[in-house]
């Protein structure tokens, strides 16, 4: 499955996309926000991208969690970076990120809004929660574009959240 929007398409991830993605895992940004998407090689980060293109093709997205899509411009394909779901303790958790070059662009809000939406279409989605680091203020301001409420601090961790939207 894959999503348009005005600049990205965001698709699953492919083989073709270890180098890159074992790339931007080497960033400044990555090591001190995601440490846990940092790998020690090409060949772990090929384990993880075969891991997570296993999880596609259910018929629904909560069936398949993590679920990680690469983040490419429409006007070249380069891949940018990647978003996704995956399960925390209070439920759904969206996650992102952005190759240095590439942030402050808007991308990374773009991204967020299409796969909020993407997971709040499915009926057994009520809400997704962000979890970020108090220092990460760009990926608080995503969020907040994103129409993600403020909940509470924990530790040294911002928490978020995006309901669905009900109309009555």
């Amino acid at each position: 499955m894959s999503i348009e929007t005005k600049n990205l398409v965001i698709r699953p991830l492919s083989i073709l996309d270890t180098e890159k993605v074992y790339e931007m895992s080497q960033e400044a940004g990555m090591k001190a926000f995601l440490p846990d998407q940092v790998y020690e090689n090409k060949e772990q980060t090929k384990e993880i991208i075969e891991f997570l293109i296993s999880k596609y093709g259910h018929q629904s997205i909560v069936d398949q969690l993590p679920y990680v899509l690469g983040i490419e411009l429409k006007e070249n394909n380069e891949l940018i970076g990647h978003v996704g779901l995956s399960r925390i303790d209070k439920g759904i958790e969206i996650g992102y990120a952005i190759e240095e070059k590439f942030q402050g662009q808007n991308y990374a809000t773009e991204a967020v809004k299409a796969m909020s939406n993407l997971a709040l279409s499915n009926p057994q989605v009520n809400e997704i929660w962000a979890v970020i680091d108090f220092k990460n203020m760009a990926s608080i301001r995503v969020l907040e574009k994103s129409d993600y409420e403020h909940i509470n601090k924990e530790n040294s961790k911002v928490i978020m959240k995006k309901k669905v939207s009900k109309i009555l």
